[in-house]
């Protein structure tokens, strides 16, 4: 399956984890972070945000979190951030 689904990213010249449906995080120092492809929120709180991933669950631990931006696709995350889990 794997194979396939690199194959078909390498014919639509996509990137592999968007054709995948796999979560791409981005962190910017231990500040922000960027959650690609995701499916959803599962919890919200100050010290963390869970986030539906497809395939699996994205943490995001830390103090004084705050989501800055979502839409369906990407979740945008500031607040100190202590760090990042995939379940």
């Amino acid at each position: 399956m794997v194979n396939l689904l690199e194959r078909i990213a390498k014919l639509t010249d996509l990137p592999a984890d968007t054709v995948a449906g796999v979560p791409k995080i981005v962190l910017s120092g231990d500040c922000r972070a960027v959650v690609e492809n995701h499916r959803g929120l599962l919890q919200y709180t100050e010290s963390v945000i869970t986030a539906a991933g497809g395939r699996c669950t994205v943490r995001i631990r830390g103090e004084g979190l705050t989501l800055r931006a979502m839409d369906r696709r990407v979740l945008v995350v500031s607040g100190k951030i202590f760090g990042v889990d995939m379940e």
